[in-house]
């Protein structure tokens, strides 16, 4: 393949102003641009990705970082994906490409490839944060942390999810609630959980009702070991707020083998996104995650802040529920 000098040599100019020509950034005589334009012609002469980048100060390349942490769940494969294409589909009409990138710190260590950055499972006191404010790429956060950092961020208003939930059972005179989570990290909570998690004390406590935010672990049996520990602290559990999509088949099997109907006897909502989870479950009231909006949002808002919008925006969707049949009045819970 033809180098810089080969086309340097053939135009009879010196490497640099082959640069200078394909970038762009320096004013050159007509009949020198024209020349080296032949040999680059003639030759075959194509940059690198990696020069071109150097060159125009740009790599037209958008930026996915996803979880630092191994306590982060594993993401489903298929959500995951479409939140790629969602950012694909929303940086390509403006002309970058993305590039996903991994879970580890290295990431974030030496060059990066990327004029901007959107950054996923954001957690509470996210230690990658300072690092990336140093680096002073236009970075959009997925997720709302406790100190952004100047940062932009885009989130569901999770405190307002959990308000919606526990005002929705209440007004159906459940008196005793619990929340089903996928266990997390201790030391470095993930945002939405501690946003999520605050709120629904805090409703519980305004409200009168008795609560508990519990974590499931997933495998064979872990429904009927949550239901279980549940109990000894809500004997009269009525309803259920499920997060996220994992164990909501395994609660709601173990229900039925108990003898326990949703829902006269236990009422079920979720917080999941909409369009994965109700083709499964058409019949579940729920509030929607909507991640691929969020996701388009980041994107929009990332390459905005390229083009010199100011950064440190915090853009909360709203929290919309929508009934579906899965709840009703309060039942006779799990007594015997």
């Amino acid at each position: 393949m033809a180098t810089i000098r080969d086309v340097a040599s053939d135009a009879g100019v010196a490497p640099s102003t082959v640069s200078y020509v394909l970038s762009g950034r320096k004013k050159l005589p007509d009949a020198t641009v024209q020349r080296v334009l032949e040999s680059v012609a003639r030759l075959g002469y194509r940059p690198s990705p990696a020069a071109r980048a150097l060159a125009l100060g740009r790599t037209n390349i958008l930026g996915m970082l996803a979880s630092y942490s191994p306590a982060t769940p594993e993401p489903d494969v298929d959500v995951f994906m479409r939140f790629v294409r969602a950012a694909m589909y929303t940086a390509q009409p403006r002309g970058y490409d993305v590039l996903v990138m991994g879970r580890g710190d290295d990431e974030l260590a030496g060059d990066m490839l990327a004029d901007a950055l959107v950054v996923m499972d954001i957690r509470l006191h996210d230690r990658r944060l300072p690092v990336l404010r140093e680096r002073g790429l236009p970075t959009v956060l997925i997720g709302w942390p406790a100190d952004p950092a100047g940062m932009s961020a885009v989130d569901l208003d999770f405190a307002e999810a959990a308000r919606v939930m526990v005002r929705h059972l209440a007004s159906l005179g459940h008196r005793e609630v619990a929340v089903l989570v996928h266990p997390d990290d201790n030391v470095d909570e993930l945002a939405f959980r501690y946003r999520y998690r605050t709120a629904f004390a805090q409703t519980c406590a305004e409200l009168g009702l008795r609560g508990a935010v519990v974590s499931c672990l997933p495998g064979p049996g872990a429904a009927g070991r949550w239901l279980d520990k549940v109990l000894t602290e809500l004997p009269g559990l009525t309803g259920v707020l499920v997060l996220g999509l994992a164990s909501f088949d395994d609660l709601t099997a173990e229900l039925a083998r108990r003898g326990r109907s949703v829902p006269g006897d236990v009422s079920v909502l979720a917080l999941a996104p909409a369009e994965q989870f109700l083709p499964l479950h058409p019949g579940t009231t729920l509030v929607d995650l909507p991640g691929r909006a969020m996701v388009s949002r980041a994107v929009e808002r990332a390459l905005d802040e390229l083009a010199g919008a100011a950064g440190g925006a915090v853009d909360l969707l709203p929290a919309v529920l929508h009934e579906h049949g899965s709840t009703g009045p309060a039942g006779r819970g799990l007594r015997a």
